[in-house]
């Protein structure tokens, strides 16, 4: 196949990038030509491009102005003359129509939430219901200004939710969870074009592992925002009675109040802020943990991390939000708590901390699970075959 990615961005950001540029490379190891589209937003992008064999800023991609060598993306694709277009996280000019196949990996919730996050802006929970007139509610019409003048500006709701909707015209969209389907099916996307088909990202699962941890020690990866509801793992933490440890692996705009929160709980000396740490040192982390905690406020897409954590045979405690019930079985291979329910995460904790038989047992039957079913070379194997056959088509 010949395919062009379009992304907004080139270099690394997070999950996304990680995504698109895994599943580049795999594709390209394959025998498959990958080309990339790509927009402004840049880190390290010499170094993120390699998984491409070549790639091309595009005139659509970039909202405040494109540079001379872009070209707008009906050049690139007769140019190019692709067997498929694989979209990620693009604009709404992006969408086409264009003369040949389109597929979109939908990451997260642009196309069912005008705010983005599918959780309510003033009691967090989660928003169970079609994108519409509660969105109102939520402040949705509100948006961030970037570089000078006021910090928030508005934008109608309407807009949103055509350009949402225009997604519902391309060929496929593939989403990595069970309840993102869900989700999209809600918001009036047909069914016969929304694939379930678990995002391809490399993790590492070592050749032989030891039991959970004796020490009793909690260990979450991720970013520190908002969404990944790190505030209410804190929250879980303090009330626990046992001992405990809490490292937290990553970085975000939400650290300053997390370490904020811990000082004002009276735990900050047991929580440990590690910063981001490369994806080469967590297994050392996993090997140091009990168990890993997933504790996400929105609802995850499908939370990779979590697969991860199955395969360094940790069990895993967290919120059954989104995409996590899909490789997440409670009492199989973690615990799962209700949605935002801090008093089941604590209990989730309580229970794997204290009792070192049953870490086991949920560590081990994960760790088969993740070897299973979640093996990057058999998420390639998913997304090659669908690819082909949309081409086929």
């Amino acid at each position: 196949m010949r395919l062009l990615f379009v992304h907004d961005r080139i270099g690394w950001f997070g999950g996304v990038e990680q995504n698109v540029f895994d599943s580049a490379g795999a594709l390209r190891e394959r025998g498959h030509t990958c080309l990339l589209a790509h927009g402004p937003e840049a880190r390290n992008p010499a170094d993120w491009a390699r998984a491409f064999d070549r790639s091309f800023p595009a005139a659509e991609l970039y909202p405040e102005g494109a540079p001379d060598d872009a070209r707008p993306l009906a050049r690139l694709i007769e140019d190019l003359a692709p067997d498929l277009l694989y979209l990620h996280k693009v604009p709404v000019a992006a969408l086409g129509p264009w003369p040949v196949r389109t597929v979109r990996m939908v990451h997260d919730h642009d196309l069912t939430c005008p705010r983005r996050h599918k959780y309510f802006l003033w009691n967090g929970r989660i928003c169970d219901h079609p994108a519409g007139w509660r969105c109102w509610l939520d402040g949705a019409f509100l948006v961030r200004r970037r570089g000078g003048g006021l910090p928030l500006g508005f934008e109608g709701i309407g807009p949103k939710l055509r350009h949402m909707r225009r997604n519902w015209e391309l060929d496929a969209l593939l989403v990595g969870s069970r309840a993102m389907r869900a989700e999209l099916l809600m918001n009036g996307a047909p069914a016969e074009r929304v694939h379930v088909v678990p995002p391809a990202v490399r993790w590492t699962a070592p050749e032989a592992v030891t039991p959970p941890a004796r020490e009793p020690v909690i260990l979450y990866v991720g970013q520190l925002i908002r969404g990944k509801g790190v505030d209410l793992l804190l929250e879980a933490a303090a009330g626990l009675e046992r001992p405990w440890r809490l490292l937290l692996a990553g970085d975000g705009n939400a650290r300053p109040a997390l370490e904020a929160q811990a000082r004002d709980l009276g735990i900050a000396d047991r929580v440990e802020f590690l910063g981001f740490v490369p994806h080469e040192r967590l297994g050392g982390l996993y090997a140091r943990c009990r168990v890993a905690a997933v504790p996400s406020r929105w609802p995850e897409p499908f939370g990779m991390v979590g697969v991860e954590a199955m395969a360094h045979a940790r069990p895993v405690a967290a919120f059954a939000a989104g995409g996590i019930p899909d490789w997440c079985a409670h009492g199989e291979t973690g615990l799962l708590a209700p949605p935002g329910d801090i008093a089941a995460l604590r209990d989730a904790l309580d229970r794997l901390l204290g009792d070192e038989l049953l870490a086991h047992r949920l560590g081990q039957a994960g760790r088969e699970r993740a070897l299973r079913e979640f093996r990057f070379d058999r998420l390639v194997d998913r997304l090659e075959t669908f690819l082909q056959q949309r081409q086929a088509a």
